[in-house]
């Protein structure tokens, strides 16, 4: 038997402190971001970087996708396929025009993995993740000796299940960076702009992965992996663990910011002295701005996106109604360069029937505690979903009226014709008639695991949704396109799911 040479005093003392290097590792917080660095302007992921190809420059085409986990990946899947079958004068379709794409929670995978792959991913993305039983893979992931072990330190959280999950079925480990170095999709296709949203816990207000938005912690948007903010987009309250953020915005010993940064960013003041009476939304948005900018939130916990903006519609909407942030959509459509709206709205707002509604008991603690947080987030889309259509076109018109009281009649005129242009094309279970049909749909489980027919009747349904809403066909027809011979209805899906036991 070989004797083995005891330690020297050197390598027991470098084991020591390799050991305690490890436990005090394991028992630190994961950091999420990267501080903001001197890049160039060519590593900023923004709406002109890179710029996008587009065969139709005078319309915008934008798509909302909502929360609701598997059951909204998939309903904006059957959206984004449908429009992939609407043939432009071109030759490309729809989908492959589509210019941004803002999203929430479940609508968040397909939205970017969309504008990862295109439309030619759409496959990937129905087999690879909506079929695949997501809540078995986590569970599995987290219940294993060795899931079990991470996350009773402070360095694995719950929410890194799920970040993990999208990693290896979709996302690839792939970092914002990739819409900048990913070689282009194949022409006539190009990749929309893509807007991720989460919502800040603690102020109850939006946060859109945008590198506007990361340059007020002055933290770089092309380092943070999409899976972690797909994940933050779908951190159900209670069930999931927020994504937590650092806010790198310290200022110097001059009372600067430390990167330089967000005193240069206008709109961050503006919005902060927006007077509450006119527009509480912008002065709440621009008081936590303001409150990220000069470091007071140290540290920024985001949960599902759901809680402040279902739809993910409220970033699109500001970026077609302010100048303050890239994209300044006004400033387009000011000089004529956009003359046509496309606005897609992908609503898989829940409406399922609650047993508490059949019974005289007191609801529990977890009965009050679920109801109330999935309550409010379905309202959130209920009444985003009622009012967008009237709010932008209202915005419009006033917009018209100050350009002319400007004496800037072409502009004001510019407003009012794309006001007669834009189309808003909802595709949400609200819009079917039949009611048993609608609760059918409606009641599919907001879960990452869906069954078989479930998926089957979203994705039909979503497609028969799409088309059957009038404002689809306007749309076409101001530009031109040319819609399928042949969809399903309705009523026809619906006939198929009153069959389906």
């Amino acid at each position: 038997m070989t004797a083995v040479a005891a330690p020297t005093p050197r390598i027991a003392r470098i084991a020591v402190v390799a050991g305690f290097s490890a436990i005090l590792a394991a028992c630190s917080y994961p950091v999420r971001n990267m501080p903001l660095t001197a890049a160039s302007p060519e590593r900023r992921y923004s709406w002109t970087s890179p710029p996008p190809h587009d065969a139709m420059p005078e319309t915008l085409v934008i798509v909302t996708a909502s929360g609701g986990g598997t059951r909204a990946t998939a309903l904006a899947l059957a959206a984004l396929r449908g429009l992939d079958k609407i043939t432009l004068p071109a030759g490309d379709s729809l989908a492959d025009e589509v210019d941004l794409i803002s999203s929430v929670s479940g609508g968040s995978v397909a939205a970017a993995y969309f504008a990862m792959a295109g439309s030619a991913g759409l496959e990937r993305l129905e087999h690879h993740f909506v079929r695949r039983d997501g809540m078995s893979a986590l569970l599995l992931a987290g219940l294993n000796p060795v899931g079990l072990a991470g996350l009773a330190t402070p360095s694995r959280e719950r929410i890194d299940l799920l970040i993990d999950y999208l990693d290896d079925t979709l996302f690839d480990h792939n970092s914002f960076g990739y819409f900048l170095d990913a070689p282009p999709l194949p022409a006539p296709a190009h990749r929309p702009y893509l807007i991720l949203n989460a919502a800040d816990m603690v102020a109850g207000v939006p946060f859109p992965f945008t590198q506007y938005t990361m340059d007020l912690l002055c933290s770089d948007l092309t380092s943070l992996p999409i899976a972690t903010a797909v994940a933050a987009s779908a951190a159900f309250p209670v069930a999931l663990s927020p994504v937590t953020l650092t806010n790198y915005s310290t200022l110097d010993g001059d009372g600067r910011p430390a990167c330089g940064g967000p005193r240069a960013i206008k709109w961050v003041g503006l919005a902060a002295k927006t007077n509450w009476y006119n527009n509480p939304s912008a002065a709440a948005r621009g008081r936590v701005a303001a409150a990220y900018a000069d470091g007071s939130k140290a540290y920024i916990h985001l949960l599902d996106g759901g809680i402040g903006d279902n739809l993910g519609v409220a970033e699109p909407y500001r970026l077609l109604t302010t100048t303050g942030v890239s994209p300044a959509f006004v400033t387009e459509i000011q000089k004529g360069a956009i003359r046509n709206l496309i606005f897609v709205m992908i609503d898989a707002r829940s409406a399922a029937p609650s047993p508490l509604d059949q019974a005289p008991d007191t609801p529990g603690e977890l009965d009050m505690l679920l109801s109330s947080i999935g309550s409010s987030i379905d309202r959130a889309s209920f009444s985003t979903a009622e009012r967008i259509r009237g709010l932008i076109q209202t915005e419009f018109d006033g917009l018209a009226a100050a350009a002319a009281a400007a004496n800037q009649p072409e502009v004001a005129e510019r407003y009012r014709a794309l006001a007669a242009h834009a189309f808003f094309v909802g595709v949400e279970f609200d819009a079917i008639p039949d009611s048993a049909c609608r609760q059918k749909l409606q009641s599919i489980p907001t879960s990452w695991s869906l069954s078989g027919p479930q998926i089957d009747a979203t994705l039909a349904m979503g497609e028969a949704l799409l088309f059957a809403n009038p404002a689809l066909s306007k749309a076409a027809d101001s530009i031109g396109a040319a819609l399928p011979a042949a969809v399903p209805s309705i009523a026809q899906v619906c006939d198929r799911l009153a069959k389906d036991p």
